[in-house]
């Protein structure tokens, strides 16, 4: 899926998700609301000021860097001719 990435383990099991919020923001924003909603009746890790903090600080530099793709064919190349 486009603007998504997971992040594999050494035995290729999905650890971790990249979200492209200029393309997922809003799907991200009301996930994140239901997540908030459904814990709201007790304070959680995600409630902590200072997880929130650095929630706010990933998703600002987010937006400021796009993500790339990579061809691994071409650096794979390049690391090569460095050898």
């Amino acid at each position: 899926m486009q603007g998504i990435q997971y992040i594999v383990d050494d035995q290729g099991e999905k650890t971790a998700v990249v979200i492209d919020l200029s393309q997922w923001g809003q799907e991200w924003q009301a996930f994140y609301s239901a997540l908030a909603e459904k814990s709201s009746d007790s304070q959680t890790f995600v409630d902590q000021p200072q997880l929130l903090e650095k929630l706010e600080q990933a998703l600002v530099w987010s937006r400021n860097h796009p993500a790339q793709a990579s061809d691994l064919d071409s650096l794979e190349k390049q690391l090569s001719i460095n050898e």
